[in-house]
Protein backbone atom coordinates (compact mmCIF):
# COMPACT_ATOMS: atom_id res chain seq x y z
CA UNK A 1 0.00 0.00 0.00
CA UNK A 2 1.46 3.47 -0.59
CA UNK A 3 1.24 6.03 1.76
CA UNK A 4 -1.51 8.06 -0.43
CA UNK A 5 -3.74 5.74 1.05
CA UNK A 6 -4.21 7.05 4.50
CA UNK A 7 -4.84 10.43 5.13
CA UNK A 8 -3.91 11.25 8.96
CA UNK A 9 -6.72 13.75 10.57
CA UNK A 10 -5.36 16.17 12.99
CA UNK A 11 -7.74 17.62 15.63
CA UNK A 12 -6.13 20.52 17.90
CA UNK A 13 -7.44 20.53 21.79
CA UNK A 14 -9.82 23.31 21.48
CA UNK A 15 -11.74 21.91 18.14
CA UNK A 16 -11.98 18.20 20.20
CA UNK A 17 -13.25 20.31 22.98
CA UNK A 18 -16.03 22.07 20.95
CA UNK A 19 -16.88 18.38 19.17
CA UNK A 20 -17.17 16.82 22.87
CA UNK A 21 -19.82 19.87 24.27
CA UNK A 22 -21.64 19.29 20.76
CA UNK A 23 -22.07 16.23 20.99
CA UNK A 24 -23.00 16.16 24.70
CA UNK A 25 -26.16 19.08 23.74
CA UNK A 26 -26.98 16.93 21.25
CA UNK A 27 -27.04 14.12 23.91
CA UNK A 28 -28.95 16.10 26.37
CA UNK A 29 -31.35 17.58 23.89
CA UNK A 30 -32.40 13.53 22.94
CA UNK A 31 -33.26 13.18 26.37
CA UNK A 32 -35.17 15.84 27.39
CA UNK A 33 -37.40 15.41 24.23
CA UNK A 34 -38.02 11.32 25.05
CA UNK A 35 -38.80 13.17 29.25
CA UNK A 36 -41.50 15.01 27.55
CA UNK A 37 -42.63 12.04 24.57
CA UNK A 38 -42.90 10.03 28.01
CA UNK A 39 -45.06 12.48 30.04
CA UNK A 40 -47.26 13.05 26.96
CA UNK A 41 -47.66 9.21 26.50
CA UNK A 42 -48.47 8.98 30.12
CA UNK A 43 -51.15 11.76 30.03
CA UNK A 44 -53.07 9.84 26.97
CA UNK A 45 -52.71 5.97 28.42
CA UNK A 46 -55.62 5.66 30.62
CA UNK A 47 -54.83 4.00 33.43
CA UNK A 48 -56.86 1.12 35.51
CA UNK A 49 -60.14 2.46 36.84
CA UNK A 50 -61.21 1.53 40.30
CA UNK A 51 -64.62 3.23 41.58
CA UNK A 52 -65.05 3.95 45.01
CA UNK A 53 -68.19 5.11 46.45
CA UNK A 54 -68.14 8.70 47.86
CA UNK A 55 -70.24 8.89 50.76
CA UNK A 56 -70.84 12.63 51.60
CA UNK A 57 -70.54 13.51 55.30
CA UNK A 58 -73.75 13.53 57.49
CA UNK A 59 -75.31 17.16 58.37
CA UNK A 60 -75.07 17.35 61.85
CA UNK A 61 -77.19 20.11 63.42
CA UNK A 62 -76.18 22.30 66.70
CA UNK A 63 -77.42 20.28 69.64
CA UNK A 64 -79.55 23.45 70.86
CA UNK A 65 -81.90 23.05 68.07
CA UNK A 66 -82.59 19.12 68.95
CA UNK A 67 -82.83 20.47 72.52
CA UNK A 68 -85.44 23.47 71.26
CA UNK A 69 -87.47 20.91 69.37
CA UNK A 70 -87.61 18.34 72.73
CA UNK A 71 -88.67 21.63 74.45
CA UNK A 72 -91.54 22.16 72.11
CA UNK A 73 -92.91 18.70 72.18
CA UNK A 74 -92.71 18.48 75.89
CA UNK A 75 -94.57 21.81 75.82
CA UNK A 76 -92.02 23.73 77.53
CA UNK A 77 -91.23 27.26 76.43
CA UNK A 78 -87.61 27.99 74.92
CA UNK A 79 -85.57 31.14 75.89
CA UNK A 80 -85.58 31.70 72.24
CA UNK A 81 -89.33 31.76 71.65
CA UNK A 82 -91.68 31.62 74.22
CA UNK A 83 -94.75 29.65 74.43
CA UNK A 84 -97.14 32.58 74.13
CA UNK A 85 -95.16 33.91 70.77
CA UNK A 86 -94.12 30.41 69.23
CA UNK A 87 -96.72 29.62 66.12
CA UNK A 88 -98.28 26.20 66.29
CA UNK A 89 -96.96 26.13 62.32
CA UNK A 90 -93.33 26.13 63.42
CA UNK A 91 -94.16 23.42 65.83
CA UNK A 92 -95.57 20.63 63.95
CA UNK A 93 -92.59 21.47 61.86
CA UNK A 94 -89.50 21.08 64.39
CA UNK A 95 -91.49 18.11 66.21
CA UNK A 96 -90.38 15.33 63.48
CA UNK A 97 -86.62 16.44 63.88
CA UNK A 98 -85.55 14.31 66.73
CA UNK A 99 -87.58 11.32 66.01
CA UNK A 100 -86.19 10.37 62.75
CA UNK A 101 -83.36 9.38 63.80
CA UNK A 102 -84.00 7.39 66.45
CA UNK A 103 -86.54 5.73 63.95
CA UNK A 104 -83.43 5.15 61.76
CA UNK A 105 -82.12 3.58 65.06
CA UNK A 106 -84.93 1.02 65.44
CA UNK A 107 -84.79 -0.09 61.76
CA UNK A 108 -81.27 -1.23 62.19
CA UNK A 109 -80.44 -4.52 63.45
CA UNK A 110 -78.19 -4.55 66.89
CA UNK A 111 -76.16 -7.61 66.03
CA UNK A 112 -76.46 -9.39 62.60
CA UNK A 113 -77.29 -13.26 62.27
CA UNK A 114 -74.37 -15.61 62.12
CA UNK A 115 -73.38 -17.98 58.93
CA UNK A 116 -74.77 -15.26 55.96
CA UNK A 117 -72.81 -13.81 53.27
CA UNK A 118 -72.91 -10.20 53.01
CA UNK A 119 -71.31 -7.31 50.34
CA UNK A 120 -68.84 -5.54 52.80
CA UNK A 121 -69.15 -1.77 50.79
CA UNK A 122 -67.84 0.61 53.57
CA UNK A 123 -65.19 0.27 56.92
CA UNK A 124 -64.95 3.64 58.28
CA UNK A 125 -63.68 4.70 61.92
CA UNK A 126 -66.50 6.81 62.52
CA UNK A 127 -69.83 5.56 63.48
CA UNK A 128 -71.89 8.30 62.65
CA UNK A 129 -70.50 8.03 59.08
CA UNK A 130 -71.28 4.16 58.82
CA UNK A 131 -74.97 4.66 59.69
CA UNK A 132 -75.06 7.49 57.16
CA UNK A 133 -73.92 5.08 54.43
CA UNK A 134 -75.92 2.57 55.68
CA UNK A 135 -79.22 4.89 55.73
CA UNK A 136 -78.46 5.88 52.21
CA UNK A 137 -78.44 2.05 51.05
CA UNK A 138 -81.40 1.44 52.89
CA UNK A 139 -82.98 4.23 50.75
CA UNK A 140 -82.10 2.74 47.82
CA UNK A 141 -83.87 -0.53 48.49
CA UNK A 142 -80.80 -2.25 50.01
CA UNK A 143 -80.87 -4.15 53.52
CA UNK A 144 -77.59 -2.58 55.10
CA UNK A 145 -75.81 -3.55 58.60
CA UNK A 146 -73.83 -2.12 60.33
CA UNK A 147 -71.32 -4.23 62.16
CA UNK A 148 -69.26 -3.30 65.43
CA UNK A 149 -65.59 -3.39 65.45
CA UNK A 150 -64.03 -6.82 66.76
CA UNK A 151 -61.11 -6.75 69.25
CA UNK A 152 -58.29 -4.88 68.05
CA UNK A 153 -59.80 -3.04 64.99
CA UNK A 154 -61.66 0.44 64.74
CA UNK A 155 -63.84 0.51 61.63
CA UNK A 156 -67.09 -0.16 61.23
CA UNK A 157 -68.23 -1.91 58.59
CA UNK A 158 -71.23 -1.24 56.59
CA UNK A 159 -72.20 -4.18 55.14
CA UNK A 160 -75.47 -5.04 52.86
CA UNK A 161 -77.84 -8.23 52.12
CA UNK A 162 -77.97 -11.17 54.22
CA UNK A 163 -77.62 -13.84 52.10
CA UNK A 164 -77.69 -17.75 53.04
CA UNK A 165 -75.95 -18.70 49.65
CA UNK A 166 -72.29 -17.01 48.30
CA UNK A 167 -74.02 -16.86 44.86
CA UNK A 168 -76.48 -14.09 45.83
CA UNK A 169 -73.90 -11.66 47.54
CA UNK A 170 -71.82 -11.98 44.20
CA UNK A 171 -74.88 -11.08 42.32
CA UNK A 172 -75.33 -8.11 44.18
CA UNK A 173 -71.53 -7.02 44.39
CA UNK A 174 -71.60 -7.54 40.21
CA UNK A 175 -74.88 -5.74 40.37
CA UNK A 176 -73.11 -2.80 42.49
CA UNK A 177 -70.32 -2.85 40.10
CA UNK A 178 -72.60 -2.30 37.24
CA UNK A 179 -74.09 0.65 38.58
CA UNK A 180 -70.77 2.36 39.68
CA UNK A 181 -69.63 2.19 36.20
CA UNK A 182 -66.45 -0.17 36.86
CA UNK A 183 -64.88 -2.30 39.60
CA UNK A 184 -65.71 -0.97 42.79
CA UNK A 185 -63.62 -2.59 45.79
CA UNK A 186 -66.27 -3.90 47.68
CA UNK A 187 -66.17 -7.64 48.77
CA UNK A 188 -68.38 -10.57 49.85
CA UNK A 189 -68.13 -11.46 53.60
CA UNK A 190 -69.43 -14.28 55.57
CA UNK A 191 -70.77 -13.25 59.05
Amino acid sequence: MAAKDFREIQVSSSLLVVIFLGVLALGVFIFLLGVSVGKNQARLSVPARIVTQQIPEPVKEPPVRATEAENEEAGAPTAAAPASKAPAKDAAVKAPVPKAPTEAKKAAPAAPPRGLYYVQVLAVADRAQAQAAAENYRKQGHTAVVVDPPPGDKNYKVRLGGFPSRDKAVELRNKLNAAAGGKTDFWVVQN
